[in-house]
């Protein structure tokens, strides 16, 4: 690509430019951070795009130009990093480069939630902070594509220009109502969390959503119907969701299970687009799972209670409640105090110490400080 600067930002994409972008990285304390992936494209997916904001210019560098990003990731490292959302990227940037955050991070998204903001999404944050008004039109675009056209390379310097000036806002905020804690604690939660290994492939990936209710016959066409899926995905290097939706997945289970030697053909209309030698691997992957004896079917997961027996619903209901009196007066919501599932395991283990309450829950201790006096109530 020809072009090197553009309304906005500044493109790098060759080694002279990125050695300057590295020079000028230490210089600065702080930076805003935002990446662009071919995830919805693909199923190998990698950063195709890493946005940087920091002293008024706002920069895009091109990890696909085949430069060495050691040196510039290692700068970049060692600076406070601002991120709407730091989840994904964070974890976008280990898997495609190893990349990982020696500084603290700022998340805008969290603080909105922290600060108790009803929209939390980037859009909303640029209008209340910047006074502007961010385009949607890439958001679902191939960014692995070369060359970008102009509109893309805009839309993705967009989304970093307001940062800096969106983080400064919600630290006087934060500092103001006394949450700056909360929101740190919350950073660093998903700097540890996102440095965490991949969840390892024997914890039954294929167990989707929507599958938990389903019977073993059932579960065994999901199974096998998933692994087709991942096959045929990886084969066409192509997110498996474009393959086939979850909840068709499901479908193509059910209808199965009751319709059994029917060839697929005569199946659900969405087959109608599986043609050809996929057709024929997904029937063999069916008539692999009708084979299977009930002694191979997939086990139901079963939940696992404390050794007296199922919670009661009662105690739970009632600390779900107490809980969302305590966030309504912070005007926080409920979920991001103490969500449902969280507050069910305080009390299954009838946790009633602070760090108890943090054990069974995975809270945070400035949530578990928050809680325990409707715990103590409750329990």
């Amino acid at each position: 690509m020809n072009l090197k600067t553009g309304p906005g930002y500044v493109w790098v994409d060759d080694a002279q430019a990125l050695a300057r972008l590295t020079e000028a990285l230490r210089g600065v304390s702080r930076v805003g951070l935002d990446t662009e992936a071919d995830s919805l494209h693909h199923y190998f997916e990698k950063v195709c795009l890493i946005q940087l904001s920091f002293s008024g210019s706002n920069y895009i560098v091109d990890p696909l130009a085949g430069l060495s990003l050691t040196e510039f990731l290692a700068e970049l490292s060692r600076k406070e990093l601002i991120l709407q959302g730091a989840d994904y990227d964070l974890r976008m940037m280990k898997q495609s480069f190893g990349f990982r955050p020696e500084a603290p991070v700022f998340d805008t998204m969290l603080a909105a939630q922290v600060l108790g903001y009803e929209q939390i999404g980037l859009a909303a944050l640029a209008e209340k902070f910047c006074g502007v008004t961010l385009a949607k039109a890439g958001q679902k675009s191939d960014w692995s594509k070369r060359p970008l056209p102009v509109k893309l390379l805009e839309y993705a310097a967009s989304d970093v220009n307001c940062l800096e000036r969106i983080a400064d806002g919600m630290t006087d905020e934060l500092r103001r109502l006394a949450r700056t804690e909360w929101h740190r604690e919350c950073c660093e939660r998903v700097v540890k969390v996102t440095g965490l290994p991949e969840r390892e492939e024997g914890k039954d990936p294929w167990r989707i959503k929507g599958s938990s209710k389903l019977l073993p016959k059932t579960l065994a066409f999901v199974r096998e119907i998933w692994k087709w899926r991942e096959e045929e995905a990886r084969e066409r290097d192509r997110p498996p969701f474009m393959i086939l939706l979850n909840e068709n997945l499901i479908a193509l289970a059910e209808w199965r299970v009751s319709n059994p030697g029917t060839p697929l053909c005569g199946g659900p209309a969405f087959l109608r687009r599986v043609t050809g030698e996929r057709l024929s691997r997904l029937e063999n992957a069916v008539r692999f799972a009708e084979n299977l004896p009930p002694s191979a079917w997939p086990e139901r997961l079963k939940r696992t209670w404390a050794p007296d027996g199922r919670p009661s619903q009662e105690k739970v209901e009632a600390l779900i409640a107490a809980c969302r009196t305590i966030a309504e007066g912070l005007k926080i919501s409920p979920s991001f105090l103490a969500p449902r599932a969280a507050l069910t395991a305080v009390v299954r283990q009838e946790a009633r110490s602070a760090d108890a309450v943090m054990t069974a829950s995975g809270l945070m201790r400035w949530q578990t400080e928050l809680v325990m006096p409707a715990v103590k109530t409750v329990l």
